[in-house]
């Protein structure tokens, strides 16, 4: 499956694992790219979804800075890894504000030096370290 089959699979999982925990799904009114939808809770609690995924340990993912604002407490990513072998699918629900609190795997890539000309982005190495570390943010655990 390409990344982006996968990352479309990962949507679809994403919100119905919300919608089995009584969230409504609806469209994001941000630009596209930023957000993937918004969960809404029977309390009428608004979270802004990004959805992102991987299929093995050791890769690494990310979104523009500009795409993902780590000051908005209603942001959230949704990271699925959908392993290819028989591993464990595992969904996490990161706030994006743990990428201002310099904590290990979240982190910020500037790509300041000369000749260097990707943007700016926040990330996570996802390694049997990093899961262990990720473990908190299990989707389970967060909602």
């Amino acid at each position: 499956m390409s990344k982006v089959g996968l990352n479309k699979y990962a949507i679809t999982l994403a919100k119905k694992a919300f919608e089995e925990r009584g969230f409504m799904i609806e469209d994001s009114p941000a630009p596209i790219g930023q957000v993937n939808f918004l969960a809404v809770s029977s309390s009428g609690r608004v979270m802004k979804i990004k959805v992102r995924s991987i299929s093995q340990r050791g890769s690494y993912i990310f979104v523009e800075k500009t795409k993902f604002n780590i000051e908005d407490p209603d942001l959230y990513m949704t990271l699925l890894y959908i392993p290819y072998d028989k591993d464990e699918m595992i969904m996490y629900l990161i706030p994006a504000t743990e990428w201002g609190k310099d904590v290990y795997p979240f982190k910020g890539k500037d790509y300041e030096k000369p000749g260097l000309v990707s943007p700016a982005e926040w990330g996570i190495s996802f390694s049997d370290k990093s899961k262990d570390a990720m473990e908190p943010y299990r989707f389970s655990k967060m909602i």
